[in-house]
């Protein structure tokens, strides 16, 4: 499988969003197999993954949830509804045969909520206007009417964000899960036990996965041997994520024996060297470099070259050390413009810097505030 087969998110246009202002300040990305956005804090790179992370939640029929837990209408609309009405969103997908394009319109209602003003899918220049005035998407109703609805359901339900920062003592990565909870791989690895345990028994092509996937932990974490992965004795419904040392040792050890960084690099790990046929359409990950040793950034590099044969990814990254391993062409610079008060995204003109690249790489140009996205 590689990427012509699946559909690929093209192009990109927000308005109205967080720090994303409207009109010409508005943004309209064209987007590759790989994109790494860079920036200072407060630039909006994050506002982004936000905004998927809000796709993510429109799938599952939690868009009402997510507005609720982000500061409600307000705190979502660009300034407020006093300047700012409504969000625009589009986004246009391709793959070797067909272009689907979802367009939205989200405004402000009661109890400072947000609702779906208007909804549309086009299919290959066929627009199809969706009801309006919903609370959630129609794309989840069971009256779709046009078999480009479905696909683009199934389209936006494949575009998934990831964030690994949460490896507390308390988080659910640590912790014990279902072991029937292996579908896919969950936003914060909180079923990555189970997942893995899939991985390793479902099939013999699986395992070859797995093993790969194993390979890569050791060779981060030298004192790794392999993962303890079975369910639990009182409670068979459960499992941990066990592992054993490389020293002998017959004492299995538990997930709050990983460090921060280590727990970080499995979940990552798991999912950018996840068989190609589970691997989601798109990926968005935040800062996954964060906690992590050098070495284990620069595997991070090729992990995600890797997974990007077979989908797309999105990072949003402050790791000089990690946009070296990418062509300049696949870096976007988020800034924030205190003058238009927005934040903006543009592409690297790879031409444009062909001559600094000579002598300097990217991360020193970046530093060296040629690129822009610097505080």
């Amino acid at each position: 499988m590689n990427m012509n087969n699946k559909s690929k998110l093209h192009r990109i246009k927000v308005s109205g969003y967080k720090s994303i202002g409207n009109g010409k300040n508005s943004i309209d990305l064209n987007l590759s197999n790989i994109n790494i956005i860079i920036g200072p804090n407060g630039a909006g790179k994050s506002n982004i993954v936000s905004f998927f992370k809000m796709l993510n939640n429109m799938m599952t029929g939690a868009f009402q949830t997510y507005v609720g837990k982000n500061g409600s209408a307000e705190n979502l609309l660009y300034f407020g509804s006093k300047t700012t009405p409504v969000i625009n969103a589009s986004l246009e997908f391709k793959n070797e045969r067909n272009t689907d394009i979802y367009e939205i319109v989200l405004g402000k209602a009661v109890q400072d909520s947000l609702i779906f003003m208007s909804e549309a899918v086009t299919w290959n220049g066929r627009r199809f206007e969706l009801a309006s005035g919903q609370k959630e998407t129609y794309l989840l109703s069971n009256e779709l009417k046009h078999s480009s609805e479905k696909i683009v359901r199934s389209i936006l339900s494949n575009c998934r964000t990831f964030q690994f920062h949460d490896t507390s003592t308390s988080a659910y990565i640590r912790g014990a899960t279902r072991v029937d909870n292996n579908c896919f791989l969950m936003s914060d690895g909180g079923n990555i036990a189970a997942y893995l345990y899939m991985l390793k028994n479902k099939s013999e092509e699986y395992k070859k996965y797995y093993n790969r996937i194993v390979e890569k932990i050791h060779f981060v974490i030298p004192q790794f041997s392999d993962f303890i992965l079975e369910p639990q004795v009182l409670n068979e419904e459960y499992i941990k994520l066990q592992w054993k040392s490389t020293d002998g040792i017959e004492y299995p050890f538990g997930p709050e024996q990983f460090s921060d960084g280590s727990i970080r690099f499995i979940a990552l790990a798991t999912l950018f060297l996840q068989p190609p046929e589970l691997l989601p359409s798109v990926i968005i990950i935040d800062e996954p470099e964060l906690g992590l040793h050098p070495l284990a950034i620069d595997i991070l590099a090729s992990m995600i070259k890797t997974a990007s044969l077979h989908s797309q990814v999105i990072v949003a990254t402050q790791s000089a050390r990690l946009i070296d391993s990418f062509e300049a062409s696949t870096i976007i610079v988020a800034e924030y413009d205190k003058k238009e008060k927005c934040s903006t995204f543009k592409h690297l003109d790879e031409d444009e810097l062909k001559v600094w690249l000579e002598d300097y790489s990217i991360s020193e140009l970046w530093e060296k505030n040629v690129l822009g996205g610097q505080p």
